[in-house]
């Protein structure tokens, strides 16, 4: 109740003198019960037929979902930011979704696309075993490059802001549709999305799988620890 939470809020530090393991513990469950609802509503999200918009404010919103694409610890720097400058009608600007810093300051451009969005071709190319890349997917491996290209060009007029950062360290990551079921077309977007050195392509499901895996791994710690 919120009644609870004033009382545990207020005596916070008195609760940190007199018994810190308990208070220690109870940080712990709001984690874990915060991650687990988190999730929930992830996965209700992902059953619905959703813009890029709502996912961009989703995203927004959760940024911790976002950080568990990094290995190293980040800082959200912009949303919707600018790569190259627009003219007065606008025309011409590059718009990304999401720039980081990683720690050690590199950047990185997240490109967030929809669940739904087709990764593979539905017809097979050849042999009815190899399977292109649907022009959605290499057309936001483009577009993230594109931006990537743009800010290093455009880097003497963002200098001032992303002081400390260095062109020619940015990262590029594109998180779009769901993980093909079948094992040819899995295995071509394996292949493809490998092949990208410069792009890192994730699925919703495993941004989603990431998620669950560090909430068993909590679990499993606060189980140990009763």
């Amino acid at each position: 109740s919120q009644a609870s939470i004033r009382t545990v809020r207020k005596n916070a530090r008195q609760i940190a003198k007199d018994a810190p393991q308990e208070l220690f513990s109870l940080h712990a469950e709001i984690e874990r019960v915060t991650l687990a609802n988190m999730i929930e509503l992830f996965e209700k999200k992902l059953e619905q037929q959703l813009t890029e918009a709502h996912w961009q404010r989703f995203f927004e919103d959760n940024i911790f979902i976002l950080s568990m694409l990094f290995a190293r610890p980040v800082q959200l720097l912009h949303t919707q930011f600018h790569t190259q400058v627009s003219g007065l009608d606008g025309s011409g600007a590059q718009i990304g979704d999401f720039l980081f810093r990683e720690l050690g300051q590199p950047l990185a451009i997240v490109e967030i696309k929809k669940p739904t969005s087709p990764l593979m071709q539905s017809s097979a190319y050849r042999n009815n075993k190899v399977y292109g890349p649907h022009a959605e997917l290499s057309g936001a491996v483009t577009q993230v490059l594109y931006q990537q290209t743009s800010l290093r060009s455009n880097w003497l007029l963002h200098q001032c802001s992303l002081q400390g950062s260095q062109p020619d360290a940015i990262k590029c990551i594109v998180i779009s549709g769901t993980t093909p079921i079948e094992q040819e077309p899995r295995r071509c977007f394996d292949i493809f999305r490998h092949a990208c050195k410069d792009v890192e392509v994730v699925t919703f499901d495993e941004l989603l799988d990431k998620l669950k895996l560090l909430l068993k791994h909590l679990n499993h710690e606060g189980s140990r620890d009763e």
